[in-house]
């Protein structure tokens, strides 16, 4: 299915129709290395082995607009990586976004590999980061394959989703999900955005592109986030209670940032994250420190701690993401 979803992206992308718009595309390389205490060893990722996030790489990220002689009407988008996988010793293709969005006059529609509707990963684009929002701690997913609906209102947005629930990878075993989104304020105007989310569904528990489990776990959960932009500081907060099959399951993040220098190119990060499943719970704490060397090269440095491992990292990165 994968395969087919990029066969019929790729002629959209790649021949432009008489009455197609702009494009853009973007080159992506990185290079990252660390030091885990509890693998007492180097490490070429900044989170679990099988979490796609982050692993040098080399990829590219491709957007292109078609028009009518009034308007956009499709904009079809192709963002993939080929990843050193350092504990498989192999290489690893990653698609991040694979779809067509359509604008139509009550809702734009995306077709493919997109977000989901749901708390702050809805709108939040942290792919590039080394300190990742919960989805990456299993409560939630960063993108998912299948269909959203999103519509913006006067004082803010309402999303709609139906997916498969398998995350990076996709399968078909009576899997399913849904997710819904309101939410009130736009953060890039207001300064600050409240949102409100649930997800339902049957899903297949992975991590990465690695199924966990092959049985079906149903799932629900409610979510708040909120985000709140003053003078050169940045909160970001989230709240997903709920159930995964018939134990309950709960999850919070609270993370602040502080800017520094012109166009912000100094940014320092620290992040709190607490879950609870399977009555076992864990304690993440995390604080990054970013620096732009220029529009196109961002270094970062990040250090990790968390309570059920006993695990500390630190972990370096250079992220060069360019125009071509």
């Amino acid at each position: 299915m994968k395969n087919i979803v990029l066969t019929l992206l790729l002629p959209f992308l790649l021949f432009s129709p008489v009455h197609a718009g702009s494009s853009l595309f973007f080159g992506e390389i990185q290079a990252v290395a660390g030091y885990s205490s509890m693998d007492d060893k180097v490490i070429y990722r900044s989170g679990h082995a099988q979490d796609p996030m982050q692993k040098n790489s080399v990829g590219f990220d491709l957007i292109k607009k078609f028009s009518s002689q009034t308007r956009d009407i499709l904009t079809a988008a192709l963002q993939l990586r080929v990843a050193y996988d350092d504990n498989e010793e192999k290489a690893q293709l990653q698609v991040y976004n694979a779809y067509l969005k359509a604008k139509t006059f009550f809702a734009d529609i995306y077709i493919g590999h997109s977000r989901t509707a749901f708390g702050l990963e809805s709108y939040w684009d942290t792919h590039g980061e080394l300190i990742q929002p919960l989805q990456m701690y299993g409560f939630g997913y960063d993108r998912d394959w299948g269909i959203v609906f999103s519509k913006d209102t006067a004082n803010g947005n309402v999303q709609f989703a139906l997916t498969s629930g398998t995350g990076m990878t996709l399968r078909f075993k009576d899997n399913w999900l849904i997710t819904s989104r309101i939410s009130k304020g736009v953060l890039s105007y207001d300064n600050y955005t409240l949102g409100l989310s649930v997800m339902a569904g049957n899903v297949l528990e992975t991590m990465g592109y690695s199924i966990m489990s092959e049985e079906i776990s149903e799932l629900g959960f409610a979510s708040a986030d909120f985000a709140y932009n003053h003078n050169n500081f940045e909160h970001k907060a989230q709240i997903n209670a709920g159930k995964i099959t018939d134990d309950a399951a709960f999850a919070g993040l609270y993370r602040i940032s502080l800017n520094f220098l012109e166009e912000n190119k100094l940014k320092l990060e620290g992040q709190y994250v607490y879950t609870r499943r399977e009555d076992s719970d864990n304690h993440y704490i995390d604080a990054q420190i970013s620096y732009k060397i220029n529009s196109d090269i961002t270094a970062r440095l990040a250090y990790g701690w968390q309570r059920e491992m006993n695990d500390s990292k630190i972990v370096a990165q250079f992220y060069y993401y360019f125009l071509i």
